[in-house]
Parts: C-alpha cells; structure tokens; sequence
C-alpha cells in the first residue's frame, strides 16, 4: 500500500479456523512439495518453502488474455486518461472508473460500452476525487469520494440512489477498504493522535456506524529514506532499493503485510495476533551502478529542492518482492522484483496453505494500482502499454 497523502497539503487449515472457500488438497501437489510446516506454541503456523515450487510444465496454471477495453486514438468511452478502479458485476459488466474525467463508465461482458454515470462536480450523482469502489450488501456500488467527503451509491440499473458522509481530505491510493464477508463496510481513517499519521481501519453497519476497528500493520524500525526540513519545507521520499512494507485487508476477516526486503508474508487477525507466515528462499538481484544512475535521475526533484541524497545508503541487493494479492480463492499472487523486462510480467502463486506453487508468466504487465479483481477463474486488471495508455483486460485463469 502507499502512503497517505492530504488533500489539502487464508488457509486452509487441518482446523476449522480459515477453512471456508479453500480448494480440496491435493495429494499429489503435496508429494511435490519440499517445504516445512510446523505450529509455534503460540498456534502461529510457519511455512517455509524452497526456492521452487510444485507445478510441473504440465500442472502450472496460465493466464490467457481473453478482453482488452481501450484505445490509443478514438475519443470514446473507451478511452482512459487515469483509471482509479475497476469493479465487476454478477453479470460479468466492467464497471470502470475513470478519474481524469471523474465518471464511472459501464461495459458489458463482450466489451460494448453500456453507460457513463457522473461528472466532475459536488452536486448528487458528481464526483470530486474518488479513490475506490466496492459493491454493497443490497447489490450497491458505494463509490469512495473523499473530496466530496461522501460515499455515493450506485444501484445495479447505474442510478444515483443516495449517499453516506464519510471522512474528507484524505487520499489513500490505491484505496485499501472494502466490504467483508459478514457486509460491513471497512474504511480508513487517519489517526491524528500520534506523533506521525497512521492508518486505522474501521468497519461499518449498513447506516454507517462503526462497530469495529483494526491496527494496519506497521514498518518494523526507522522507514528508510531521504528527509529535508527547514523552516519551510518538509519533503521525505524513499531510499531507492530500500525494503518496504505492503499489506491487505481481507474481506474475511484478516490482514496480511508482506517485508519487501525478506520473501515473508505474514497473516493477521483483526485483533493482531500472528495468524501464519509464508516464507520462500531466493537470489537477491544486484544493484547495478546503472540502477543507481537510473534511481538518482528520479531524485533529480528532491535535490532540486535542496535535499541531499546519500547515494551509500542504497542498498547494493534489490528487495526479494514488490507487491501481493489475494484472489477470491484464498491463493496468494506475489509480484517479485525481477529485471525491467520481466516487471510486472511474472507471479509467484502460493496455495491458500502457503505453499509455493510456481511462477508463471502474465500476457500483458500487471497494474496493482488499482488492485485486479478475481472472479471465478478470471483476472481482471488494468494494463498500460509502451505510452503508459491505460486498458481494462479480462483474463482467464486455466488450471489443468
């Protein structure tokens, strides 16, 4: 996840605790597998997996691009500036929210454009800055529009139903709330009482009352990067290669955060308790001196402003991972660092119990922001080509 920014300045278990939605095991895949899994006195379940997985060329899933919404020249509906996020519906339409623009735009399952609803404004029905999307318990689209300090909904039919106040000012992107598993609406809130701005999750009723909270985990230690204060400045960005902390909410009921830095995920409950860590051997990649050269050039802006960038604080190896996510299945897709070629083209695939499956090659280079969404064997995610033109694609996910 990213930092917050102001506006204004699942497993399957031998035990009954994650087993619902989990794949029948398989025997065969287990012979395969050369990891361990042992249980701490605490309950916490460790998994360590070696460097390969268990698919075999015949076993290995594969990704099939099947849709690509989008265009270079045409100046239709179908044409994206800045994708915010993207939704799907029971009936398979894309519901894809443009944000240059700032209004939803709807897709049938063949690709044909179905409606466009909104505009940029303040009034009903109008968008100002909206980060997310999430459909409802009663079938709605609640639509997360900060800037308008409101979360408008949206019926199935692409009506303005209605709206819900919410927090103002704050910008989370990609937005990491969502509706869990028993209908409560989860939100993020800055907490202002500490001495730098966190991050806390809050669950909602469906009238918008809280009736939970969960702590977002945090980065363990001192955040390793490049900071210039003076009477009127404050700009902090990070050290280039430097390892990071990214994390998830699952709509059952659970976080997740993954160390960039090792190959470790980590599985959480709302209350904190250390649930199941995934781990899995790797070759750190090099940091080249052309890495650098390349990373100091993106700095060129800090030192503009008068920072000061201290190239011996970059890291000579490249983190093991740069993102994760979680499909509707309980498996677990981690984007590793590879080189620029292969960025964004290759995902490592671990079952709901943790174990290494295997690496596979994507069609198209994956964005994360926003996330994709998993549908009952489908993929559908947003894609950007060789001039950064955004597409919507809808892939399928064959597992032979």
């Amino acid at each position: 996840m990213r930092l917050p920014v102001a506006a204004a300045a699942v497993l399957c278990l031998s035990t009954p605790l994650l087993a619902a939605g989990c794949a029948p095991r398989d025997s065969d895949a287990a012979a395969l597998w050369r990891g361990t899994l042992d249980t701490l006195e605490s309950g916490t379940v460790v998994v360590t997996n070696p460097e390969s997985g268990i698919w075999t060329d015949e076993t290995a899933w594969r990704v099939v691009e099947e849709l690509r919404i989008g265009t270079l020249d045409d100046a239709g509906p179908d044409m994206f500036g800045q994708i915010r996020d993207l939704e799907v519906d029971a009936e398979g339409r894309l519901w894809v929210f443009e944000s240059q623009a700032q209004e939803l735009r709807v897709f049938d399952a063949a690709g044909a454009h179905v409606r466009t609803i909104g505009r940029e404004g303040g009034g009903p029905g109008e968008f100002a800055g909206v980060m997310g999307m999430t459909w409802a318990r009663d079938g709605n689209l609640w639509v997360v529009d900060p800037s308008n300090a409101r979360i408008s909904i949206i019926d199935s039919a692409g009506t303005y139903v209605g709206s819900h106040g919410t927090i103002g000012g704050w910008m989370f992107v990609p937005w990491p709330g969502g509706v869990d598993t028993q209908g409560r609406f989860w939100n993020f809130v800055p907490d202002m009482t500490a001495t730098e701005v966190r991050i806390v999750m809050v669950a909602h009723d469906d009238a918008m009352n809280p009736v939970d909270t969960a702590q977002v985990p945090e980065y363990p230690g001192e955040r390793p990067t490049f900071e210039l204060r003076n009477e009127d400045t404050h700009l902090v960005t990070g050290v280039p290669f430097a390892p990071s902390l990214e994390w998830r909410f699952d709509p059952r009921g659970y976080m997740w955060f993954m160390l960039t830095g090792e190959y470790s995920i980590t599985q959480l409950s709302l209350e904190g308790d250390t649930l199941r860590r995934i781990s899995r051997e790797y070759e750190p990649l090099r940091v080249s001196e052309e890495d650098v050269d390349s990373a100091m050039v993106g700095l060129d802006w800090f030192v503009r402003h008068g920072g000061k960038v201290d190239r011996s604080r970059i890291p000579d190896t490249k983190p093991a991972t740069d993102e994760f996510l979680l499909d509707d299945q309980g498996n677990i897709w981690v984007l590793p660092v590879t080189g620029r070629a292969e960025e964004g083209r290759v995902v490592d695939i671990f079952d709901p119990e943790g174990r290494f499956l295997g690496r596979i090659g994507l069609p198209f280079r994956l964005s994360t922001n926003p996330p994709p969404v998993f549908r009952e064997g489908y993929l559908y995610a947003v894609t950007e080509d060789e001039l950064e033109v955004p597409y919507v694609v809808r892939a399928r996910i064959e597992k032979p």
